[in-house]
């Protein structure tokens, strides 16, 4: 039984439903995602607000920002956050995994997790010692886009910071042109690169739009799930294994309503106590995003095709062709760099969008612009 058909709850049922001595149980709480412009790369921010398909999680008030609230969202579709989000494909540094080794998990470091990243991918440029091309999961790299993609490049190596020809693969640090999950100018997600094929198989069952309620524990174990199968409180129990794969927000507190996490707070709110485990739901960390945007002064951005007649145009141009501005996600340039000379490895990740936009794909300002996003992917506090 798999709880949660996200990323990871893709990958799990197509690998394991490949043998025919298994029988696959996924549970997802969303629907499967539907429409034409979930599929458009341009059109990232339609899916992305869609309450259909996505949690639609904000943080409690933040002290330190005037009390505001960010937004946080997560995939509620087969496919999960992979169906919504920016379609950037970065993998992590090559030390997260050697210092996740070094601290008691020796199999899990980067030499030893390269041949499984490049036995996902179908990487468009082709196979190398860091990449793939015969898995599911297609890459494409991007291209320039824009003049303002060529001036954003120049100015990163003029200020002194290095040229990586690819990101993913020998140097992540350093600028240069950026991977997306895309395949013939469409969105290509984990519901698209592992679920999909999958469908076909008699051994594996998919229940959308079922939540999760709790983990059936017994004895120490877990045996099975409870979950509201549209309006039916149902019961689904694991010969085998039940795997949690509900995301970063999701795991954690469906661990917790099923008695694992810390007993103090499980107490306060009245949950059984099955494990005291009282990192459950603590220490997440995520990449927070700022963008620093700017007026153009000439009309060499996006904007053109994101107004008018040539939004129309270039929506025309995609439907026929999969190709054109709405065939890229428009983050098009990216680069990792270290905010402090001690640092062994990339804090930083820079992204450079050829048009200045809002977070909820309204335009920030009626002209031509662009933006510098700025993320922090260690964050602490």
């Amino acid at each position: 039984v798999i709880v949660g058909g996200g990323t990871a709850g893709c990958v799990l049922a197509y690998r394991l439903s490949e043998s025919a001595s298994n029988t696959v149980l996924l549970i997802e709480a969303g629907p499967p995602i539907s429409g034409l412009l979930s599929k458009i790369p341009a059109a990232l921010d339609f899916a992305l607000h869609d309450d259909r398909f996505n949690w639609s999680y904000v943080t409690d008030p933040e002290p330190y920002m005037g009390n505001r609230r960010m937004s946080c969202p997560r995939g509620r579709a087969l496919g999960g956050s992979s169906s919504i989000n920016g379609m950037q494909f970065v993998r992590g540094n090559p030390n997260d995994f050697d210092r996740w080794a070094s601290n008691g998990l020796p199999a899990w470091n980067y030499s030893h997790c390269l041949p499984y990243f490049k036995r996902m991918e179908c990487f468009q440029r082709g196979s190398d010692d860091y990449r793939g091309d015969q898995g599911p999961l297609h890459v494409s790299p991007a291209t320039i886009q824009t003049p303002l993609d060529q001036a954003f490049l120049d100015a990163a190596l003029q200020a002194g910071h290095g040229y990586s020809n690819d990101n993913n693969g020998f140097r992540q640090d350093g600028f240069g042109l950026s991977d997306k999950n895309t395949y013939r100018g469409r969105r290509w997600s984990a519901f698209d690169a592992y679920l999909k094929p999958a469908l076909v198989r008699d051994n594996l069952l998919v229940e959308t739009d079922c939540l999760t309620h709790r983990i059936i524990i017994d004895n120490n174990s877990a045996i099975g799930v409870e979950y509201d199968s549209r309006g039916e409180l149902t019961q689904a129990y694991a010969e085998k294994e039940v795997l949690l794969s509900g995301g970063s927000i999701n795991s954690p507190q469906l661990l917790m309503l099923s008695g694992v996490g810390h007993a103090e707070q499980l107490n306060r709110h009245g949950l059984p106590v099955a494990q005291h485990l009282p990192g459950v739901g603590k220490n997440l960390q995520d990449h927070l995003d700022l963008r620093v945007q700017v007026k153009c002064k000439e009309p060499v951005s996006h904007y053109s095709s994101s107004i008018g007649i040539g939004r129309a145009t270039a929506g025309l141009k995609w439907l026929v062709t999969r190709s054109g501005v709405c065939a890229t996600n428009l983050l098009d340039v990216a680069g990792y760099i270290c905010s402090r000379a001690e640092l062994e490895f990339p804090n930083i990740q820079s992204t450079f969008m050829a048009i200045a936009a809002s977070y909820d794909g309204s335009h920030s300002f009626a002209g031509h612009g662009y933006q510098a996003h700025i993320d922090l992917m260690k964050p602490t506090s």
